[in-house]
C-alpha cells in the first residue's frame, strides 16, 4: 500500500506582486514536495511493518477512513483516531499524518498543528519521522504561524546532514519575508543558492525569489 491509492511606492508594489506570484508557484511546489516526502516515508514505514500480522487489518481500516473522507469527514476522523490509538506502529503514524492533513484541509489549522506536534514529540519515532512532522506542520500552517513559531518548529532542520535542510530553508525564508525580515530571508535563500548539495530546482527558486524581493 502507498499514498498514491498523499509561500514604498510603485516599485515596492511591483515587487510585492512578483513575490505573490512566486509564492503561488512555491506553494504548489511545497504541496508537491510534501506529497513526495510523505509518499516515500509511507513506503518505508509500511515496508518495515510488513511482517506484522496486524498489517492487513490496519491497512483495511486506513483505506476505509480515506474513502470516508469524501463523504463523511467526521467518521473518517474517528476511524483515523482509533487507528492512531490501537493500530500497529506504522499505521498509528500514518493515521496521525492523515488526520492532521484532513484537519488542515477542513480549515482547522490549530488542531492540525496540534496533531503534527504530537507526532514530532513522540520519542518512540525515529528522528526522520519527527522532523517530517515538523516540516508538515509548517507546510500546512504557514498562514497562521508567526516567524518565531516557524523557527521553533523547523529551525533545527537547517543543519548539515538533515535531509530536509533545503526545504526547511525555503519555509524559513518565506516566514521571514512574511514578517518583513528581508535580510534574514535573503540569508537563507543565498545559503540554498550556494549549496551544491541542494537540488537545482531549489537553487533556481532561491535565485528567483531573491530577484523578486530586490536582494
Amino acid at each position: 500500500m502507498s499514498d498514491q491509492q498523499l509561500f514604498r511606492e510603485v516599485d515596492e508594489e511591483v515587487r510585492q506582486d512578483r513575490y505573490q506570484q512566486l509564492w503561488k508557484r512555491y506553494g504548489t511546489y511545497a504541496a508537491v514536495a510534501v506529497v513526495l516526502i510523505v509518499g516515500a516515508t509511507i513506503g518505508i514505514v509500511v515496508w518495515q511493518d510488513a511482517q506484522q500480522k496486524a498489517r492487513d487489518a490496519d491497512s483495511t481500516r486506513f483505506l476505509n477512513a480515506v474513502v470516508q473522507e469524501s463523504v463523511q469527514v467526521d467518521s473518517a476522523l474517528l476511524e483515523l483516531r482509533a487507528l492512531a490509538e490501537d493500530g500497529s506502529p506504522a499505521y498509528r503514524f500514518l493515521a496521525k499524518l492523515r488526520e492532521a492533513r484532513l484537519l488542515a484541509t477542513q480549515g482547522d489549522k490549530a488542531q492540525a498543528l496540534s496533531v503534527f506536534d504530537s507526532i514530532a514529540a513522540d520519542s518512540d519515532l525515529g528522528d526522520t519521522y519527527r522532523d517530517l512532522a515538523r516540516l508538515l506542520a509548517v507546510a500546512n500552517g504557514l498562514e497562521v504561524l508567526s516567524q518565531t513559531e516557524v523557527e521553533q518548529r523547523i529551525g533545527s532542520l537547517n543543519t548539515e546532514g538533515n535531509p530536509f535542510r533545503a526545504t526547511a530553508r525555503e519555509f524559513l525564508a518565506v516566514a521571514a519575508l512574511q514578517a518583513g525580515e528581508r535580510e534574514r530571508a535573503a540569508e537563507l535563500l543565498r545559503a540554498n543558492q550556494a549549496d551544491s548539495s541542494v537540488p537545482v530546482a531549489s537553487r533556481a527558486r532561491a535565485t528567483e525569489l531573491l530577484t523578486a524581493i530586490g536582494l
